[in-house]
């Protein structure tokens, strides 16, 4: 079982626990900076000591509940395929969503393995989702009970293999559900806040681009209709949709329509701009036995808080695992390095890499 640390997976692990599971937990020490083992990118070390009074909160409320709990030394995996990715990507113009590659490249896959070492039949973690098997797809990740807690989309490009032996605990639960659970049973103290997004970089983003060797270079900001309007420090400070910080006063607000790592140009213009009907997508998962062999009628979700919409999904003749996405409607801010969840109902049925929008 893994466990972030926080209410919902220690919850998660009590369920299981009350269905008469022999649970072991696990927390990943995601660090790069701070993990002794960060040199390595080798095996995975497992350790039994805590190292913080997190760990040992952890490892209290697990022996309170009649687990095991063991700490998993992942700082170098996580530097290699997560954090250094993350800070070239807005390097490059793009905007990330670490969260999505992590649990495709890194606690799914390190879940396996683990399960495989250890000799356990199936794993599991504390996400608000369900998983099935559904008819002519397979195993899929099924959007959770709570709409406004639903995590299905951080999972779209997690391999259908990897799913096979998931459980998914919290699926049918809301989130007051499980806090209101964890006071009564006792498990975990009510204070203890809930685990972050980007675990990586609670001390800011410029913290962490400069403890990577990042040096931010200054660009132009260009407005699409009145030309340079400004300068910024650094392209890396900007996503596209983005409104507030722009260090700009116009009249009427400005968002950031395009970012041009060549010659670092911030684009900019009025919230009519923002709105673009079709992007290309790349890197595709899909559901076992779905493939887009011919266009797709499905709903496309393009960041977290976005509402799915109705598209098109179209493969692109001659590029493998390559489409062509267009909503029936234009919709706000499609931001290049973001990634697309593709649902059929209420199931994900595939994922990639938002990769050019085109007008």
């Amino acid at each position: 079982m893994a466990l972030s640390g926080g209410m919902d997976s220690a919850y998660a692990a009590w369920a299981l626990k009350s269905r008469g599971y022999d649970v072991l937990g696990v927390h990943f020490r995601l660090d790069p900076f701070a993990s002794p083992a960060a040199k390595s990118e080798d095996a995975i070390e497992l350790d039994r000591a805590p190292r913080t009074q997190a760990e040992q909160r952890l490892l209290d409320s697990g022996r309170s509940m009649g687990m095991d709990v063991v700490f998993a030394e992942l700082g170098a995996q996580f530097r290699q395929l997560v954090l250094e990715p993350f800070v070239e990507r807005y390097e490059q113009g793009r905007t990330p969503n670490p969260c999505v590659v992590c649990n495709a490249r890194i606690k799914f896959p390190v879940l396996h393995d683990l399960a495989d070492r250890l000799g356990t039949e199936l794993y599991a973690t504390g996400h608000y989702v369900r998983i099935a098997r559904v008819e002519g797809l397979g195993r899929v990740v099924r959007r959770g009970s709570d709409a406004s807690k639903d995590q299905s989309y951080f999972l779209c490009r997690v391999p259908p293999a990897l799913l096979e032996r998931c459980l998914m605990p919290l699926g049918g639960m809301t989130k007051e559900q499980v806090r209101a659970a964890v006071v009564k049973l006792g498990i975990m103290r009510p204070s203890v806040k809930p685990s972050r997004d980007l675990c990586f970089a609670r001390k800011g983003y410029r913290w962490l681009f400069k403890k990577l060797g990042h040096r931010p270079k200054p660009g132009p900001i260009v407005d699409v209709e009145l030309g340079l309007v400004g300068h910024h420090e650094g392209i890396t400070n900007f996503t596209i949709g983005q409104r507030r910080g722009l260090s700009i006063a116009l009249g009427e607000p400005r968002y950031v329509l395009r970012i041009d790592p060549g010659t670092r140009t911030v684009l900019v213009g009025k919230k009519k701009f923002i709105y673009e009907a079709q992007f290309t997508a790349t890197d595709l998962v899909w559901a076992d036995g779905l493939g887009p062999r011919r266009p797709l009628s499905l709903f496309a979700k393009i960041r977290y808080k976005h509402k799915a919409q109705r598209a098109l999904v179209t493969p692109i003749e001659g590029r493998n695992s390559e489409v062509v996405v267009r909503f029936d409607r234009k919709q706000p801010a499609i931001t290049p390095g973001q990634a697309v969840a593709f649902y059929d109902g209420d199931c994900v049925v595939g994922g990639g890499w938002i990769e050019q929008v085109q007008t």
